[in-house]
């Protein structure tokens, strides 16, 4: 188990444009989106908030929920969603990449939920991070999705889509299935 501590530091290089996370035992987390991706910043170097550690615990609490995916990962995907929660600029939709879903969801769609999006060239497994009655933000958990000929997301990019596009997670289901039959 991972928990923010009051010792991880944020820090921007102007210079570099490169945000990164300072996190203890020397460790250093780099934010893997783009300076466009992020809102203008200055040179920081400020310690993690009370809110921004608690949306890093929130996130990574959620998905070790499923015991899918070792810490490292958990711990990328968390950092990687507080910092789109305190520096993401607001994504415009892109759902014209992905294929409507004729079965939804039988579990609720929240922050953590596990969905997957299909491309029409292939599928993967994304964690939502923001959602309304409208639209889901959702990150790539696994290593790469190919979009389009030409587009290609990497791990840990997030996408706006509608939420008809949407498909339940097969291993969500999965763990689902195995909880039942333990109960059962």
């Amino acid at each position: 188990m991972v928990h923010a501590s009051q010792h991880w530091r944020w820090v921007y290089d102007p210079e570099t444009q490169q945000l990164t996370v300072e996190l203890d035992h020397g460790l250093v987390h780099k934010c893997p989106y783009k300076a466009s991706r992020l809102i203008p910043m200055n040179p920081i170097h400020a310690a993690f908030t009370t809110e921004d550690a608690s949306c890093f615990q929130e996130f990574y609490d959620a998905l070790s929920a499923y015991e899918l995916w070792d810490p490292m990962l958990l711990t990328q995907a968390a950092i990687n969603r507080t910092i789109l929660e305190r520096f993401g600029r607001p994504q415009m939709p892109q759902s014209w990449y992905f294929q409507n879903c004729s079965e939804v969801p039988n579990y609720p769609l929240e922050v953590g939920a596990l969905v997957e999006l299909n491309s029409g060239i292939e599928t993967a497994i994304f964690v939502l991070t923001a959602i309304d009655e409208e639209f889901a933000e959702c990150m790539l958990l696994g290593s790469s999705m190919t979009l389009s000929e030409v587009k290609v997301m990497q791990q840990f990019d997030s996408v706006k889509v509608l939420l008809n596009r949407l498909q339940p997670s097969h291993y969500l289901q999965l763990n689902l299935d195995d909880e039942h039959l333990r109960h059962a």
